[in-house]
């Protein structure tokens, strides 16, 4: 099996058409023809089934394109790695995963700073929730993750931020009243909340329900962002990471207090490999790049 067998039957799987592939990749389509026969006999299984009209792919062939794909990525971002190497420069592909929070609020910051810092670095990001960012991470799909504190056998992981849920509120919300609360008072406020699948709901009721309080949960949403833009129409308050309220806290778009009798909830922001796993220059690149900006 080699490059040329996969790149043959990746383009005839995407063109439906052995000429176009060949017209694609500047080869005639009986040599189109021969290293997909090739490929199809030391994978013992037909991967195309051809009609009057066009090439469709088998049951085989669409489990394997996926396969294909990452293999000619993977040998692409190698060679480029290699030529820019000899040239002194770093190049290649990253693949992180990260949470949706963080997708939203530090990393175009991130991403901004170390695109100039190197430029033939392609970054490929893929959102999640922490949960998410992990099964990426161990199967394989990305080689970094950043998650909100998490722990997991397969999973070696890097502190890189200290975050914690607080309660915030609109200007004009009954609660800019109190210079404190406790937890029963907040039974009497309309909430926002994360929904009930997520971590971080989680993390919060289990936090209110040591004080006896059952807040009025009017919306449940699974997006940091809306459950902000909510809070700051006023429709209700809610428990947020600080990191995503910093600037409107400043701002004075939205107040903060301190909840008596609710346990402190951090959920630090970490980043994840997968245990044993050696990774090429350009992951290591912006691995060190994340760990020295977040934590100067």
């Amino acid at each position: 099996m080699n490059i040329d067998q996969l790149e043959a039957f990746i383009h005839i799987a995407l063109s439906g058409s052995f000429s176009k592939a060949g017209e694609m990749l500047y080869s005639t389509q009986p040599s189109i023809s021969a290293k997909v026969k090739s490929l199809e006999k030391e994978l013992n299984c037909t991967l195309f089934e051809r009609t009057s009209t066009k090439v469709l792919l088998s049951e085989e062939g669409k489990l394997f394109l996926p396969y294909a794909q990452n293999a000619v990525k993977h040998i692409q971002n190698g060679r480029l790695t290699i030529e820019n190497s000899s040239k002194g420069m770093v190049g290649g592909e990253v693949h992180v995963a990260i949470v949706f929070s963080g997708a939203e609020y530090f990393l175009p910051k991130i991403a901004s700073a170390f695109h100039k810092q190197y430029p033939d670095i392609k970054l490929v990001v893929h959102s999640g929730h922490s949960n998410q960012v992990v099964e990426m991470v161990r199967n394989h799909e990305t080689s970094l993750g950043i998650v909100r504190s998490i722990s997991h056998a397969d999973i070696e992981s890097q502190h890189l931020e200290r975050d914690d849920i607080i309660l915030v509120f609109h200007p004009n919300n009954p609660l800019a009243a109190y210079e404190s609360i406790n937890l029963q008072e907040l039974e009497n406020s309309r909430f926002v909340l994360f929904k009930r699948e997520t971590r971080d709901w989680l993390l919060i009721n289990n936090a209110v329900k040591k004080g006896n309080s059952h807040p009025n949960v009017i919306i449940e949403m699974d997006s940091v962002e809306g459950v902000k833009q909510l809070v700051k129409n006023n429709i209700g308050a809610s428990f947020l990471p600080r990191f995503a309220v910093e600037q409107e806290l400043e701002d004075g778009e939205l107040k903060s207090i301190f909840v008596e009798g609710m346990p402190v909830i951090r959920r630090d922001f970490e980043l994840i490999t997968k245990k044993g796993r050696e990774l090429d220059k350009a992951t290591e690149v912006f691995r060190n790049f994340v760990v020295n900006s977040m934590q100067a």
